[in-house]
């Protein structure tokens, strides 16, 4: 009975000797991942402040929409070429007709332009449907895609300052514009 005893308080000690031994060891590896953590989560918040800026700004990315009373607007994306000293971008939009009344809208009423923001130069756009008919009568909750093209004579050599603005007399853009990310 003795023996169990000893071998039970020895047990116990060892333990708690083991668990004290593995306790400072990890403390450190704890206190550089919590610190690591802590880190990255600044840099998520500082990521966080940029988007927060830019969305303060109005300036949209490839994907995000901008929401008015008749027209629902997505920037899919933007493509640069370039021949014989003109350049080319041809962006791909998407207009959803958003109106609660359930009438058509007319997407030949909307104009597109291009600015460098560096020189502030602007570039007029033409807008490309496919289907004539189907672009200036977009029933209520549809949506049309379509591509947009904006020649340039004597085009930049940055083009990483360049942004799509869009206008409407019936339903304004209110200050909104999409960043014309990857042309070159």
């Amino acid at each position: 009975m003795k023996s169990l005893i000893k071998v039970t308080c020895t047990a116990f000690i060892l333990t708690g000797l083991l668990a004290a031994c593995s306790e400072k060891t990890s403390t450190p590896k704890q206190e550089t991942t919590q610190h690591k953590v802590e880190a990255s989560s600044q840099q998520k918040k500082s990521k966080e402040m940029s988007e927060e800026e830019r969305l303060e700004k109005g300036i949209l990315l490839y994907g995000e929409g901008a929401k008015g009373g008749y027209y629902g607007s997505t920037v899919e994306n933007a493509k640069y070429e370039k021949a014989d000293n003109m350049g080319y971008i041809t962006a791909r939009v998407t207009i959803n007709n958003v109106r609660e009344d359930g009438k058509t809208i007319d997407l030949s009423e909307i104009k597109y332009s291009v600015k460098d923001e560096k020189t502030g130069k602007m570039y007029k756009g033409q807008s490309m449907p496919i289907y004539e008919d189907k672009f200036k009568t977009v029933p209520a909750g549809y949506s049309l895609t379509f591509e947009v093209s904006f020649m340039m004579e004597q085009p930049p050599k940055d083009l990483n300052n360049m942004y799509l603005y869009m206008e409407s007399k019936i339903d304004p853009f209110v200050d909104t514009h999409w960043k014309l990310d990857n042309l070159g």
